[in-house]
């Protein structure tokens, strides 16, 4: 990993552990970092350590006064040692934890000693015990009663998740079908949707969509509630939170209960949206008309009727809020900034880079470097290049004709004369009507 890839991956894990209680009272703060101080945690660079509650708290402090780039750790000559347990070995090892969380200890290492999670040579029996413990993961836990909770206003806590829906036609007047997916994302005070849409994967694509419409239509949360999911676990959507200053908060796995409100909710698009349509008359729908028809739906249905969680409609408790807690607010090439996506290209000798097989043109100057672009998922063909963080242009497709003219040969002037003279028209001079 290079050192300064290393950086971003230990200031987003830092952003990860104070996110919880960004919006907390001192006394909170230090409750829940003294229990922090109590796991250990994968440092990129440095293996499982443990961190002090008060270094959680000069974290949170800094990255409140200064932002993200305060929780960048300063460079150093040595970093870079040697771990005996990678990332990738982890992070297997987590995602099948999580899958046989009804297995003792013992049982999960034999299992992952036949599956060959325990990287080469495989870790100890012992080792395993501490990094589950570390994550949480080392016993099954019983299930706990849980305490109703409210958020006080709008835009403390939003919730997202994913729901697979109806099967719909890939595209109008075609034939083939595939299962729409509807990601919602709900305000936990108002239980007012701040955006919902259907599209065809679990990615960071729709989650940027949802989420950007979601915060230049009612402004910046503090707190994102979401599962322990590839998508909603990615560096990209952590970074962008990290740089928006939310707070990025997972679920426990398998905690669905803990994301009551935006289950209950999705019961009610099955009961209310889907099941009156019925879902053999949805599959002849494409999924343009699937979310024209939802958004009617949600705004003249479900947001103007009575909720009975609240006791009121969605639409009047979120105006009600806003009125005594306005929300942060940002434009939109602002936010699009922070939700571009990265990359790197060599330039080539003529002054270009190919993306997604595509020749754009880049400064002379970068010839033979390797440079950073950003671009936004919705647009990939307008590409950005940066340097040192500073965007400095946007890159122009190549044009080949445009060049062709630019730079094609002029005649010489021995060219001009030598065709002049195999050209018998130039053998005559006409003066007065005779020739010389």
């Amino acid at each position: 990993m290079k050192k300064e890839d290393q950086r971003q991956q230990v200031a987003l894990l830092r952003h990860q552990i104070i996110s919880p209680v960004l919006m907390e009272s001192g006394r909170d703060q230090m409750s829940y970092f003294r229990r922090a101080a109590l796991m250990q945690f994968d440092v990129p660079g440095r293996g499982l350590k443990t961190i002090r509650a008060t270094t959680m708290k000069g974290w949170l402090n800094a990255y409140k006064k200064n932002g993200y780039p305060a929780l960048l750790p300063k460079v150093r000559k040595d970093v870079g040692k040697f771990r005996k347990l990678d990332a990738e070995t982890l992070t297997g090892i987590k995602v099948l934890r999580e899958e046989h969380l009804d297995l003792s200890v013992v049982k999960f290492y034999e299992r992952a000693l036949l599956e060959q999670k325990l990287g080469h040579p495989p870790m100890c029996l012992e080792t395993l015990r501490r990094y589950l413990k570390s994550q949480n993961l080392y016993v099954r836990r019983t299930r706990k009663a849980r305490k109703r909770f409210e958020m006080g206003r709008f835009g403390e806590l939003w919730t997202g998740d994913f729901m697979h829906g109806p099967r719909v036609l890939e595209q109008a007047g075609g034939k083939k079908k595939r299962k729409a997916i509807l990601l919602a994302i709900i305000d936990d005070h108002s239980r007012l949707i701040v955006g919902a849409e259907f599209g065809f994967f679990e990615n960071t694509k729709l989650i940027e969509q949802v989420f950007k419409d979601a915060i230049l239509s009612h402004g910046i949360p503090d707190r994102l509630y979401v599962d322990n999911g590839p998508s909603f676990s990615s560096e990209y959507l952590r970074k962008s939170c990290a740089h928006l200053g939310i707070g990025l908060v997972h679920s426990k796995p398998y905690d669905s209960p803990s994301r009551g409100k935006i289950e209950r909710w999705f019961k009610t698009v099955r009961e209310s949206f889907i099941a009156p349509w019925g879902e053999e008359k949805m599959e002849g729908l494409d999924l343009k008309t699937l979310n024209e028809i939802f958004r009617q739906w949600l705004r003249d249905g479900y947001h103007h009727r009575n909720h009975s969680g609240i006791d009121a409609r969605p639409i009047d408790r979120f105006q009600e809020s806003i009125t005594k807690y306005p929300t942060r607010r940002i434009d939109e090439e602002t936010l699009d900034e922070f939700f571009m996506v990265r990359d790197e290209r060599i330039v080539n000798n003529d002054s270009t880079i190919s993306f997604q097989a595509i020749i754009y043109e880049v400064p002379p100057a970068y010839i033979g470097k390797r440079v950073e672009i950003r671009y936004v998922q919705e647009r990939p063909s307008e590409l950005y290049l940066y340097e040192n963080g500073i965007r400095i242009q946007k890159l122009h497709v190549v044009d080949a004709k445009a060049n062709g003219q630019l730079y094609s040969p002029k005649p010489r002037d021995s060219e001009v004369a030598l065709h002049q003279a195999n050209d018998p028209s130039f053998d005559r001079m006409v003066d007065g009507g005779k020739s010389l």
